[in-house]
């Protein structure tokens, strides 16, 4: 369950100083300081590519016509002219007056006011435009021609770049872990053979592709719920809450909180296009690579999950440690491993696809497909009940994932005396979190039992007011 709502603003605080002072007497260092404002800027106001930068593109995907380099740089240094002197200068003219930087420690405070409207006005329009600057110079590289040694497909290649670009042109920070996990970053982190690129490309650039919409579309959506909130706030005034309170103050706030669930909905689409990615990669790797691949997702994407895969590393790696084993025990423990790792992977992947089905679940009344007019209504029963149910789903898969890394762990017990106590020692706190999470998903359960009955009774009428009452007498 996700906890805790703030503002977007707030959140991108929250990661932009990280490791800032915490005492108000400690003063930020003027680095730090650039640094803070530096990240903020680049949700605010897009960044060019310099000329190095096109040219380490060229180079990379093998482009050795000169002219056409150079070609590509100044049409796109031309149409970043209309860009810096239309809206980058607006945002650039109304910076101060939105934002500051407590010079004390780090928090970042936005003014809100007409003058953030019209900031937040340009910032569409600049990355619109930075966009579509992008898509020309790498239609440009794209064409130009190359080397004869450059291998495969470099049309593809140079969309792949453009694709990494508009990421990283487009970004957002996310609210939920991992969210933003990029493919070729996931294979790499576990070491995989280079050479096991090629026969996972093909899934990996069905997910370029589905990503790139997804990023758009989260973008779009993103900058429209940013946009409406501060005009709320405009509209509202400075001390807004001091002069309601009441129904209207709670309808307000309500208003406030489904913002800002709507802006953690629209990181769902890429999570799930995330899963879908890992789980393709079952069949084009190894299965204790696609282990490997597993237990990395769920680090970045679903801690509450890699607690399971990092307990049993530990202990994997504690007993192949041990001197008190044989080399030959160790291989038998390193084939019990590889015996088991198509029913890990399979219980893994089942538990990030239900964790992500959680997510949606618990935001689907602030979704993509619900209109901004009717996301402060709130979650109805029905909404409550589809949480809940995918809550106890994912404790099910939970408890099912954990009893089969029991059963993987039961027989190191007869390798020795004290590799008996670390085996012993570790299957009582696998029953301590069995125990939690079995009562958690019985309550759950009886909470859902008890929704369904709210839900079945008749809706209350006052006698005094139904149809066919008449009406009291003066």
């Amino acid at each position: 369950m996700i906890t805790g709502r703030v503002t977007f603003l707030s959140f991108c605080l929250t990661l932009m100083i990280l490791g800032a002072p915490d005492t108000a007497e400690a003063q930020i260092s003027a680095a730090e300081r650039a640094r803070l404002e530096r990240d903020l800027r680049s949700l605010y106001e897009p960044s060019a590519m310099d000329e190095a930068r096109i040219r380490g593109l060229a180079e990379k995907l093998g482009i050795e016509d000169d002219e056409a380099v150079a070609e590509a740089i100044e049409t796109y240094q031309r149409t970043w002219e209309p860009l810096l002197d239309g809206p980058i200068k607006t945002i650039r003219e109304r910076w101060a007056a939105c934002f500051s930087i407590d010079p004390q420690i780090g928090r970042i405070e936005t003014s809100f006011t007409p003058e953030l409207t019209a900031l937040l006005n340009a910032r569409g329009q600049a990355f619109r435009a930075a966009d579509a600057a992008d898509a020309a110079v790498f239609d440009r590289l794209r064409l130009a021609e190359r080397g004869e040694e450059v291998k495969g497909d470099q049309s593809a290649a140079t969309v792949r770049q453009r694709r990494k670009r508009r990421r990283e042109l487009l970004g957002f920070p996310d609210r939920l872990p991992g969210t933003s996990i990029e493919a070729a970053d996931l294979l790499e982190s576990v070491a995989a053979d280079p050479e096991l690129l090629d026969a996972v490309l093909p899934a990996l650039d069905q997910w370029d592709v589905e990503v790139d919409t997804a990023l758009v579309d989260r973008w779009s959506r993103l900058e429209a719920i940013e946009r409406m909130r501060a005009n709320l706030e405009v509209e509202l005034g400075p001390g807004w809450r001091r002069l309601v309170d009441g129904e209207e103050r709670a309808r307000l706030e309500a208003e406030f909180e489904a913002l800002d669930d709507a802006m953690v909905a629209t990181e769902i689409p890429r999570r799930r296009l995330n899963a879908e990615m890992v789980a393709g990669l079952a069949r084009r790797l190894p299965p204790l690579v696609f282990l490997q691949i597993v237990r990395r997702h769920h680090e970045l994407a679903h801690p509450a999950l890699f607690v399971e895969d990092l307990r049993l590393d530990r202990l994997i790696f504690d007993v192949l440690e041990s001197d008190d084993i044989d080399e030959r025990s160790k291989d038998d423990i390193e084939s019990l491993l590889a015996a088991t790792a198509d029913r890990l992977n399979r219980l893994g992947v089942d538990a990030a696809r239900q964790a992500d089905l959680t997510l949606q679940a618990q935001y689907r009344h602030v979704g993509a497909s619900i209109p901004f007019s009717e996301i402060a209504d709130g979650p109805s029963i029905d909404d409550d009940i589809i949480a809940l149910q995918n809550e106890i789903d994912l404790l099910d898969l939970v408890l099912k994932r954990r009893k089969q890394f029991d059963q993987l762990v039961r027989p190191l017990a007869g390798l020795g005396e004290k590799i008996e106590l670390r085996v012993r020692n570790h299957r009582a706190a696998t029953g301590a979190y069995d125990r939690r999470d079995e009562w958690s998903r019985d309550r759950l359960r009886e909470t859902v039992e008890d929704l369904r009955l709210i839900r079945e009774q008749p809706a209350w009428t006052n006698p005094d007011t139904s149809e066919g009452s008449a009406p009291d007498a003066p």
